[in-house]
């Protein structure tokens, strides 16, 4: 009991702050829907790139992440901040393509996601204005990963409070002209969420410098990196950034796939999207309180104790799924009336989300092995080849195949998606029980 203890005691913390991320987007959406399918689509789009960059970023921090947790586990600070600035600069310097392409041609990155002409207009002004938020996200996501991985994570949960509180007043009155400021509608939404970002970023270095945490990095940190320490750094950094990229522009041709069938589908799956948010942000924080819990385990070398503990989150993630796939389908019901958006799209939601809760338990397992377990114990290049292989070899495929030749259903070519993470799921079972991702990665510095 002790062991499930420790990991709910990591993960709640992080299941509350992915469910409150999850109700400002679900808020956002909801907003947007009282603009119209055309708003839905637009800010929903234009948010696909920034999930592009959201995911690769992850998986430059997530692989930062395996020397917070291990380093931290050896109870070494200044390895623990050296690894803070190593993916903080990374991170930053990551950024600056994605911000110039989505200011200066973001005609060209919304064309690449639909044909739409009325979907692209509207959608220009809300990619150029985001950009400026990308630095400011990547400084926000490091300090919370090494937060996390210090065992502090009810701070950046209140970090999350205050930016995404602030995302969801600014966004009300900017949209919809309310407390003297003029309505602007899309545009608004884009404002609305950088100067949240902008509050979320400012407030996390604040919170790590004021009360002089452990991981906060300065100059000296930086000239503390020998040549050794960066080419095993990104050894298993670039690997997590592949595997995210690889999975990021499989997600993103799904997208492209819904866009290309029509706008209707494109609502449909937004929508579908955010409900879907809820089911696996509780899930998938039990994975990331995994990855913190066995890093630490693993940065002492005791491997024993690091597989029975992922075995217990393992099984304590699979219940929680079924509980989350049951309320996700009931929550959906409940609120898709409350969409301006016309019935078909509706139905489509409703049969989807149905579909997508049906396969949570495997796209759990599926996490928990890549995210929790052997992403922790450095096993990133393995990870990368299996998310990439089935991702590309059998779900963009069989999704292209489905909704642009046959022109099936939105719910049945979303089915066809689910063969890819069943794939998937077998291969990490064998991986798992092969102990052979149990490894102490601070050994090779």
């Amino acid at each position: 009991m002790e062991v499930y203890f420790r990991i709910l005691k990591v993960a709640f913390p992080i299941a509350l702050q992915q469910v409150i991320f999850t109700s400002v987007n679900f808020v956002d959406t909801l907003m947007m829907g009282m603009l119209g399918e055309v708003a839905i689509a637009s800010v929903g789009l234009s948010n696909q790139f920034f999930f592009l960059y959201n995911l690769i970023l992850f998986g430059l921090v997530s692989g930062g992440a395996i020397f917070f947790s291990q380093y931290w586990g050896k109870k070494d600070e200044v390895g623990l901040s050296s690894s803070v600035a190593i993916t903080l600069i990374s991170s930053i310097v990551f950024s600056i393509p994605f911000f110039l392409l989505s200011f200066f041609a973001p005609e060209m990155v919304l064309r690449f996601f639909t044909p739409d002409i009325a979907v692209i207009e509207a959608g220009i002004n809300y990619l150029k204005i985001i950009a400026f938020s990308y630095p400011l996200f990547a400084i926000t996501m490091v300090f919370s990963f090494m937060l996390r991985s210090i065992r502090k994570v009810h701070l950046p949960l209140i970090i999350t409070i205050i930016e995404l509180s602030s995302n969801i007043f600014l966004n009300y009155i900017l949209i919809f002209g309310k407390l003297g400021f003029p309505a602007f509608g899309i545009k608004g939404a884009a404002i609305g969420t950088f100067i949240a970002r902008l509050i979320g970023s400012t407030s996390t270095i604040v919170i790590v410098y004021s009360r002089k945490l452990p991981g906060r990095a300065y100059f000296r940190h930086v000239k503390n990196l020998t040549p050794k320490f960066l080419k095993n750094f990104f050894h298993y950094t670039i690997p997590t950034m592949a595997n995210e990229l690889a999975w990021s522009l499989g997600i993103t041709m799904y997208s492209v796939v819904y866009a290309h069938m029509s706008t209707s589908v494109i609502a449909a799956q937004r929508v579908m999207s955010t409900i879907e948010g809820f089911a696996t942000s509780v899930t998938f924080s039990i994975a990331n309180a995994a990855s913190v819990i066995i890093g630490n385990i693993l940065g002492s070398s005791q491997f024993d104790e690091a597989y029975c503990t992922s075995k217990k989150a393992l099984k304590l993630a699979e219940i929680i799924s079924v509980i989350a796939a049951i309320l996700g389908v009931a929550i959906t019901f409940l609120i898709i009336d409350f969409f301006d958006v016309s019935e078909e799209v509706k139905n489509m939601v409703r049969i989807t989300i149905i579909i997508s809760m049906s396969f949570l338990p495997v796209k759990i397992f599926n996490g928990m092995n890549v995210v929790g377990f052997l992403r922790a114990g450095g096993d990133t290049r393995f990870s990368f080849m299996v998310e990439a292989s089935t991702l590309w070899l059998i779900g963009v495929p069989l999704s292209a195949i489905g909704g642009l030749v046959l022109g099936l259903s939105f719910p049945m070519v979303y089915s066809l998606t689910m063969i890819e993470e069943v794939i998937k799921a077998i291969i990490l079972s064998y991986r798992f029980r092969s102990k052979k991702w149990l490894k102490n990665v601070l050994e090779e510095v």
